[in-house]
């Protein structure tokens, strides 16, 4: 088995739970979670490579099925132990139902930033550890984990390479304090690890044609920095906020499915559920924070694929909401042909 080690570290407030929610029991960052996750973004990447079938085939070939064993082993380790829920009243729009469980007394604890993970990969093989890597570090840099992951919470950096193979390329720590030092950084990195994908995926190379799940390709997607420096975590996050909150008011509650569901104070809304296409999340550069948001203009539940212009006219115009009140520096995704 081959091997991979590196140390990640809180940069907001992680919300996980096992079975019991009221108590996280110090578990860690669970492995099923981590690699739930890893798929994810294995199917994000790999998307926009292949067909849905081949897809589907590499997937299960590398993280397992009901028919085949995974590949791919995943641990976490931490000596922190869980804390209390503190959540400003500036988050409590991005954080709702946090905020609500909070209230209900239904979930009291996360993992507060600085929280440190050790975080070990294994793989049968280096091919397969490569691409497991690359989901790994599309998972640190352009997502996070747990309750509300996609509007800040979770976010994560990676503070110690214990060890990687030296055939691995990719860089998981971001050691530059600017935005162009972060942005060569994101690019560099994610020029190599798609590359690695398409090699891995070799004769099966077929990009989909409007595919209805995420998809982190140029085509179908958007990564940018916010360029406006903060001193905490908590400042940045509710200025988008306040834009966010502002937008999303803005639209009649019918309209507003584009950006998650369910919507429980509207009815027909109530019981859909669909993932937000919108990633919110923060960087720390140095001694100070700033925020990345990652738009998937193809992720939508199938009852509103006929209206899923709607999707990609709200993230533009949510785009040029945010470019009125904070610039914003574009990410270039690699070309997939």
């Amino acid at each position: 088995m081959e091997e991979a080690s590196i140390e990640v570290e809180a940069v907001t407030p992680i919300f996980i739970a096992g079975a019991d929610q009221k108590s996280i029991e110090n578990e860690g960052l669970r492995a099923p979670s981590l690699k739930g996750l890893l798929r994810w973004w294995f199917r994000a990447i790999m998307g926009g490579i292949v067909s849905v079938t081949d897809l589907r085939e590499l997937e299960n070939k590398i993280f397992g099925s009901i028919d085949q064993k995974s590949q791919v082993k995943i641990r976490s380790i931490t000596n922190t132990s869980p804390s209390g829920i503190n959540i400003p009243n500036s988050l409590r729009y991005l954080w709702f139902s946090i905020y609500l469980q909070k209230r209900k007394n239904q979930r009291l604890q996360c993992y507060p930033p600085g929280t440190k993970f050790k975080i070990i990969l294994n793989a049968s093989n280096k091919s397969i550890l490569k691409i497991a890597l690359g989901c790994l570090w599309t998972l640190i840099h352009l997502g996070g984990i747990g309750a509300r992951m996609r509007r800040g919470a979770g976010s994560l950096k990676v503070n110690k390479v214990n060890y990687i193979p030296d055939d691995v390329p990719y860089t998981f720590i971001l050691t530059g304090n600017t935005i162009n030092d972060a942005k060569r950084f994101m690019e560099e990195n994610l020029r190599k690890i798609f590359r690695d994908f398409k090699e891995y995926a070799g004769k099966k190379c077929k990009s989909i044609q409007n595919p209805n799940f995420a998809v982190l390709s140029k085509n179908y997607s958007r990564v940018s920095l916010v360029e406006n420096f903060f001193n905490s975590w908590e400042e940045a996050l509710a200025i988008v906020s306040n834009v966010y909150q502002r937008f999303r008011q803005g639209k009649k509650v019918q309209h507003r499915y584009t950006l998650g569901l369910p919507i429980i104070s509207y009815p027909p809304f109530k019981e859909l559920r669909q993932a937000s296409p919108l990633f919110i999340g923060v960087m720390n550069l140095g001694d100070k924070y700033v925020v990345r948001i990652v738009k998937f203009y193809t992720s939508i539940n199938p009852n509103f694929l006929s209206n899923l212009r709607y999707l990609e006219q709200d993230l533009n115009n949510l785009d040029s909401e945010i470019s009125q009140k904070l610039k914003e520096t574009e990410i270039k995704l690699p070309e997939v042909k």
